[in-house]
């Protein structure tokens, strides 16, 4: 670390006999940039050597000393004081004893210029206490790393710290959305510093079906789409309902119209027929023509799984048995492509995938620009014929 102390006193000159006049001094040279920081980064390592670096509480001082220097050592890496502070924080971030990585997290999570390879180890790490506080507040932590941290199915805390961030971009969004852990998809939804892509908001609506808790989240979102709006009424959540209508981005026309849905789905469930079974109803209303997506929506509502599979099979003109088999398979694409053939549409496949077939979020198959089908149509045939469904 020699280079660190770079213009040491020089040695002091031999006195010159007394008739010679005294040496003019040589003109003052400004010190180098950064020189500053140097010898404080100097100064640390050799107070910390000093100590004893086998000493953990020595390391822990260390990391915080040298995360506060962060800051105002010179951008970029390429500078050889930036190279040794950064090679001394990298070794802490894998130090054996967790408070010395537990002090460097505290220490470095809020440093907007703190090294990408520091703060990348500590995200990763398998203690709560050490990853949790990076993966939550960290600036300095890409999305590329936080994509790859999704990815690889983390624990439940680390989903919810990253939910948390101050800023979450729509890709990220997706991620957390998609990777089935109800509780940090809730955070996610409360906060308003995540931007959500409308597929994935209504993605997220039709699994409210299975997560309650999550609607009344999503009528709070800010810029929620009117037909997302009407899809939220279709729960029959008188709370998320009354949510939805005080919304102040809501014109009269949509407000109306949440609770014209709002009040089908209870005549619905209240209707003075309600005593016949869900399949007569089904067969009923088919002959009436009125066997509609309307009707499969206001039964998804109360979830009445042998009306929808009932309406499948008249519409789609199969046998039960074939129908069931399909539901029960947890196929999104024949579950798609039997929707397909009963002349209905992608978002309603969606519903039904979500609500009738039980099909697993991150897997379910979304629909292509917001409401187009994924599949062709010689795709959807193919996927039918499996179960022996024929043009």
């Amino acid at each position: 670390m020699d280079y660190l102390f770079a213009g040491s006193p020089e040695p002091e000159p031999l006195q010159a006999a007394p008739s010679a006049p005294p040496p003019a001094p040589p003109p003052a040279r400004p010190s180098p940039p950064g020189r500053g920081i140097a010898r404080q980064v100097g100064d640390v390592l050799v107070e910390s050597r000093l100590a004893g670096m086998g000493d953990a509480d020595v390391r822990s001082t260390l990391a915080r000393k040298l995360c506060r220097l962060l800051p105002d050592l010179p951008p970029g890496g390429a500078d050889t004081v930036s190279t040794v502070a950064v090679r001394a924080l990298e070794q802490l971030a894998r130090d054996h004893i967790v408070r010395v990585r537990e002090a460097l997290a505290t220490a470095i999570k809020d440093i907007a210029c703190a090294p990408p390879s520091v703060v990348a180890t500590l995200a990763r790490d398998v203690e709560r206490t050490v990853a949790e506080p990076v993966l939550r507040c960290c600036a300095a932590l890409s999305d590329e790393d936080l994509l790859d941290i999704v990815a690889a199915a983390p624990a439940g805390w680390a989903l919810s710290a990253i939910a948390r961030r101050h800023s979450i971009g729509a890709a990220l969004s997706d991620a957390i959305a998609g990777s089935g852990h109800a509780e940090a998809t809730g955070i996610l939804l409360d906060n308003s510093g995540a931007v959500i892509a409308e597929p994935t908001l209504e993605s997220l609506v039709e699994r409210s079906a299975h997560h309650p808790d999550w609607r009344q989240k999503l009528a709070r979102r800010p810029a929620l789409p009117r037909r997302l709006a009407l899809r939220l009424a279709d729960f029959v959540d008188l709370a998320v309902v009354e949510t939805l209508r005080r919304r102040p981005d809501f014109d009269d026309a949509t407000v109306a119209e949440i609770a014209a849905t709002t009040r089908r789905r209870i005549d619905w469930a209240e209707a003075p027929d309600s005593a016949e079974s869900p399949e007569r109803r089904a067969v009923r209303l088919h002959r009436l023509g009125k066997l509609d997506e309307t009707a499969l929506g206001d039964a998804m509502s109360w979830n009445e799984a042998g009306f929808v599979r009932a309406a499948l099979t008249l519409r789609a003109r199969v046998a039960p048995e074939v129908v069931d088999l399909i539901l029960d398979a947890h196929d999104p694409q024949a579950v798609t492509a039997l929707v397909w053939r009963a002349g209905l549409s992608m978002r309603c496949a969606m519903q039904i995938q979500a609500r009738a077939a039980g099909i697993h979020p991150r897997a379910m198959l979304n629909a292509r620009q917001g409401s187009g089908f994924p599949l062709s149509s010689a795709e959807m045939a193919r996927h039918l014929e499996r179960y022996g469904i024929g043009p």
